[in-house]
């Protein structure tokens, strides 16, 4: 990846990080309230993809600079056939459309299909909508995978979920387990040790620059977790000198 286009998504996610975004477990509590999480987005549901930024973060990753060619189907990295931000054209996805799409397909039984073989295209407002769900029908299943995902900072959820959303990290258990165990630093280190990655460097993709994300996101929450550790045993240290010496005698 050329230097100009790490810089503008290292800018684009900065950006991203810093919205004040609906956080994961506003997300997570909002669901409970209402219903449990399925597949199907409501018809008359107008809220954009706004969970705590991975939405975003996903955007500039899946579709920055190309946001007129996802709004059709198109070949990703690996030739598979794609629509929107990242969905992956399957046998499913005629049904999947039928769930999100209601109002479209009470309109025309065949907008489903249409857009599906590149026909008619998606407006920028339905590829929203069609991200939200593909995020929202993730979450249970990357909770399971990571546990502690709604206890990491923003920025390091954004990046896993990425590669969620990508397939990579339920292809890393090694990088997994570590991650559980709460040994960030040496997940950081197991992720990129992966053939993806390799791979990525040998064509110059920017899949590597998108691990390395992570990576480098995972080191930073362990030093952050050092720091504020180091800080707690400090103030600890500090409340106990200060506590009044009882005489002697």
């Amino acid at each position: 990846m050329i230097p100009l286009l790490e810089l503008i998504i290292a800018s684009l996610l900065v950006i991203a990080n810093q919205n004040n975004m609906k956080t994961f477990k506003e997300f997570l509590n909002e669901q409970n309230q209402t219903q449990k999480v399925t597949s199907q987005v409501k018809p008359t549901e107008k809220k954009v993809c706004d969970i705590n930024g991975i939405c975003k973060i996903l955007k500039v990753y899946e579709s920055a600079g190309n946001e007129e060619k996802i709004l059709s189907p198109y070949k990703d990295s690996k030739g598979l056939m794609t629509i929107g931000h990242g969905h992956l054209i399957t046998k499913e996805s005629p049904e999947i459309f039928k769930t999100v799409f209601v109002d479209e397909h009470k309109a025309d039984p065949e907008f489903g299909s249409k857009v599906l073989g590149g026909k008619q295209k998606l407006t920028p407002e339905q590829v929203d909508t069609l991200l939200k769900r593909d995020v929202t029908v993730r979450i249970p299943k990357i909770q399971k995978l990571v546990p502690g995902f709604a206890n990491y900072s923003p920025k390091l959820q954004g990046e896993l979920f990425s590669e969620y959303y990508r397939g990579m990290l339920g292809k890393s258990p090694k990088a997994v387990k570590m991650l559980n165990a709460g040994d960030l630093t040496g997940s950081a280190s197991e992720f990129l040790d992966a053939e993806d990655y390799r791979e990525s460097i040998r064509d110059k993709t920017g899949i590597a620059t998108r691990m390395e994300n992570l990576s480098n996101a995972m080191k930073e929450e362990a030093e952050a977790i050092r720091i504020k550790k180091e800080e707690e045993l400090r103030q600890q240290s500090q409340a106990k000198d200060q506590k009044p010496k009882t005489k002697q005698g």
